[in-house]
């Protein structure tokens, strides 16, 4: 189990995350087509992606070698 400390960061990744998607779905429906490409936010929500996983692997590993 992780502390509240390591939620909150997870949190934080995870609403980036959010935040991308609502302003492109938003983008989408109400702003002209050129003004979102799919190539961007795909690459931004992988790199949020990827900052998730490292960080929750990380504090994982933090968490096995504190109760060790």
């Amino acid at each position: 189990m992780i502390n509240e400390e390591d939620e909150i960061i997870l949190y934080h990744i995870v609403c980036d995350i959010s935040k991308i998607c609502k302003e492109y779905f938003y983008a989408r429906k109400y702003l002209p087509k050129d003004y979102w490409k799919v190539d961007d936010v795909v690459k931004s929500i992988y790199s949020s992606s990827k900052d998730l996983k490292t960080t929750y692997s990380n504090l994982k590993k933090n968490k096995k070698s504190e109760e060790e």
